[in-house]
């Protein structure tokens, strides 16, 4: 198979989310959470930290940084608050239509 034959990671979600509505309910209920993951990890990364600075950083405990960047479950404002005081980064919550977005800033 060539590389030009492969499937984006995109579309890859996309047809499974189309094939498995198990799976199409866990990606929506997680997608606060990964957005959330993505911009911590570039954060991190960006800065050269490691789990265990950005917590000092932070004041959060390395095990909840890295349950932030394992995008699972969605953090609560306290702890987006404690990010953005921290960090800088920015976050815009959106919550309409019985779903909660993330848009980072």
């Amino acid at each position: 198979m060539k590389l030009s034959d492969l499937k984006a990671v995109e579309e890859v979600i996309e047809d499974r989310r189309e094939a498995d509505p198990e799976f199409q309910d866990e990606w929506d209920r997680t997608a606060f959470a990964r957005e959330v993951a993505v911009a911590v990890v570039r954060y991190r990364a960006g800065h050269d930290l490691s789990q265990r600075k950005l917590a000092e950083v932070t004041g959060l405990k390395q095990p909840a940084i890295a349950r932030l960047e394992k995008g699972e479950e969605a953090p609560g404002l306290a702890t987006l608050a404690r990010l953005t005081r921290a960090t800088g980064l920015s976050f815009r919550v959106d919550i309409a239509n019985g779903s909660a977005g993330l848009v980072a800033v």
